[in-house]
């Protein structure tokens, strides 16, 4: 995976800092009702200490500010659960076959949000 300059201009970006240092970002797809969540990742050493949880909420109060009704997730197989656990709901997979997993799966999510679940 690659992260450009480019992909960071064309959408909304943020990132978690912990005294200067990126510990975790994420990037959405902006669209009409459902946007899309582009990437969110922690840094290994800060993985499950609320900093994905925090980048999560933060995604869905930007996007239910400028009019979204929900976030699609197309997840990892392995932070399926993460996003379970924050509200999402699966709604599909598609294949994404990889060395050695040849029935590897990525789970399509949507996490719906109002602007009242952001506050």
């Amino acid at each position: 995976m690659e992260i450009t300059a480019e992909s960071i201009s064309a959408r909304p970006t943020f990132v978690a800092d912990l005294d200067g240092q990126v510990i975790g970002f994420y990037s959405l797809v902006p669209s009409l009702a459902a946007w899309e969540l582009d990437n969110l990742w922690v840094t290994p050493l800060f993985i499950r200490k609320g900093i994905g949880r925090a980048l999560l909420m933060h995604a869905a109060q930007i996007a239910a500010e400028r009019g979204a009704t929900s976030i699609l997730v197309d997840a990892d197989p392995n932070a399926e659960t993460f996003y379970v656990s924050c509200g999402a709901t699966r709604v599909g997979a598609v294949s994404a076959p990889i060395a050695g997993e040849s029935g590897r799966v990525r789970p399509q999510l949507v996490m719906s949000i109002t602007r009242s679940d952001t506050a």
